[in-house]
């Protein structure tokens, strides 16, 4: 298993991942929704503005993370493993290039994560997030 920029070709594999973990009930929808971040992401892998990584078994694409420009100067952060890929550290691979990636760009990172979520808010905590606050069931945490 391997941690990459995501390709374009990696589309289809992506969402079906990422449909994946929201029909999981992970996801705050029970299907991929682009939104116009998404979708310039998808079609501009190679945009400076923002960070999108895969992790792939194989041909399959079995998680993703990615850093979005907020409106308030920060990156927000969205990641996903499939369940069978989990607990396995692709999270914590995922999330450790994204934060470094974010670093080299001295930009904050923000994201939100269900309060039931134990095991992301026990991998967002080692890496150094803390949450700021609390909203519908989810916490909004924030690095450094």
């Amino acid at each position: 298993m391997m941690v990459r920029l995501y390709h374009p070709s990696d589309r289809q594999n992506l969402v079906d991942a990422i449909n994946a973990v929201c029909a999981g009930g992970m996801m705050r929808t029970p299907l991929f929704e682009p939104t116009p971040a998404w979708e310039h992401a998808l079609a501009r892998p190679d945009c400076p503005c923002h960070l999108l990584l895969v992790a792939e078994d194989g041909a399959n694409v079995v998680g993703w993370c990615r850093l979005f420009p907020t409106d308030e100067g920060a990156l927000e952060l969205g990641i996903g493993v499939v369940a069978p890929y989990r607990r396995r550290g692709l999270g914590r691979a995922l999330l450790g290039a994204a934060l470094e990636w974010a670093s080299a760009r001295g930009m904050p990172v923000v994201l939100e994560t269900r309060t039931d979520n134990a095991p992301a808010i026990r991998l967002f905590t080692r890496s150094g997030f803390r949450v700021v606050g609390q909203q519908d069931g989810h916490w909004q945490m924030r690095y450094p």
